[in-house]
């Protein structure tokens, strides 16, 4: 009997990605009461939050990263496998009254949530701060056990949150994925596989918007000086906040892309939870 070694280790993320849900479910708890729940998703059930990914990243350079990577591997034949964890962190039922979450007691903060629940950038909320930590906690012991099996691995908050948007885990405030392969070295980190798909103007591009406080002058003033030439002492633009029309258009174009692909889907990832698979 011959076994190829290349696909033999394909198959062995799916045995990996139990070992994570086990350190999952098994990881310590400061409260007790957060309540988890967690999925594995591979190969054709990839496709929905890969374009998801994909209508995402028109909007942000980091995304784009993991769609590609993830979109890449997945025409190549050994795509990544996705673990999903989830939890609902929109009630308290320690009685501690920290304040963290912004309301002065628990039971001020769960008579809101009670009716107020909001989506934000990423999950819904507001959130107890003491569950953010056991679910942080939960993750991070996930990732641990992909790494003692030496398999490359990354937490991403986008595959996390367009699962949520698609329909995953009914019920919980917060997804977040764990992506597990393929096999090769440093897949999530140093991203070989594109390291010429983005030009220089790219690179800058995307460093303005996602760490624009590097580019900051002194601070002070109503307006501060942001530098954003290639001439730092030419004069300065300023940093105000101001909507855009042309980008607030772009937003809302690819928020009804989102849109489609979520009525596309979402119908079909329901059914599988009305089965109780």
């Amino acid at each position: 009997m011959r076994y190829s070694g290349k696909k033999t280790s394909q198959e062995q993320l799916l045995e990996v990605a139990k070992h994570c849900l086990n350190a999952f479910f098994r990881a310590p708890q400061i409260t007790g009461y957060t309540k988890k729940d967690a999925e594995i998703v591979t190969d054709e059930d990839l496709v929905p939050i890969i374009e998801m990914l994909g209508a995402l990243a028109k909007l942000n350079q980091f995304v784009r990263w993991d769609y590609e990577t993830f979109k890449n591997n997945y025409e190549a034949g050994n795509p990544p496998v996705l673990v999903l964890f989830a939890v609902d962190m929109t009630t308290s039922q320690m009685g501690w009254d920290c304040g963290a979450c912004g309301f002065p007691t628990c039971n001020e903060f769960n008579k809101y949530t009670h009716k107020n629940k909001n989506v934000g950038q990423l999950w819904a909320g507001p959130s107890c701060n003491w569950k953010v930590i056991d679910f942080g906690l939960a993750c991070d012991w996930a990732a641990a056990a992909a790494a003692q099996y030496r398999v490359d691995n990354r937490v991403l908050a986008d595959a996390g949150a367009v699962a949520g948007l698609l329909g995953y885990f009914p019920g919980s405030s917060a997804c977040i994925g764990l992506s597990l392969g393929p096999n090769r070295e440093f897949v999530w980190y140093s991203r070989p596989d594109m390291n010429k798909r983005f030009s220089y103007e790219d690179v800058i591009a995307g460093m303005f918007r996602t760490i624009p406080h590097h580019f900051n002058a002194f601070p002070g003033g109503m307006n501060p000086i942001f530098k954003n030439k290639d001439k730092w002492w030419a004069p300065p633009s300023f940093n105000r906040s101001q909507e855009i029309p042309e980008v607030m258009d772009a937003v809302y174009k690819v928020l009804e892309e989102m849109a489609e692909i979520v009525d596309k889907y979402g119908p079909g990832i329901a059914e599988k939870y009305k089965q109780n698979f």
